[in-house]
């Protein structure tokens, strides 16, 4: 099922493009898990807070914490390294009322 929306804890401003945020959530709501939203991320040609192209691979923390941020619990997919770091800022106190997954 698709995460719920919630509240994240306390953290600082993202620097990532709105549009971006706005996208992560909505692929999230549309049920993907943090990889599939990194590689769509890829392949709509958005830019990293850098102003380089988003990676064709990349290791989901950014999506990890605009969740977070935005109050929706990311789904892992099956990636272990996703869940370790999703378990990492939930015990940071990241996503506390975010539910889904």
């Amino acid at each position: 099922p698709p995460p719920q929306q919630g509240h994240p804890a306390a953290s600082p401003p993202s620097r990532q493009d709105p549009r971006l945020l706005a996208r992560v959530v909505e692929l999230a709501f549309a049920g993907r898990c943090v990889g599939e939203i990194d590689r769509q991320l890829h392949l709509e040609g958005f830019l990293t807070s850098t102003g380089t192209p988003w990676p064709r691979s990349n290791d989901g923390r950014v999506v990890v914490r605009a969740l977070f941020r935005a109050g929706v619990a990311p789904l892992p997919g099956g990636d272990a390294r996703v869940a370790r770091y999703v378990k990492e800022l939930q015990e940071k106190g990241y996503g506390r009322a975010a539910r889904g997954g």
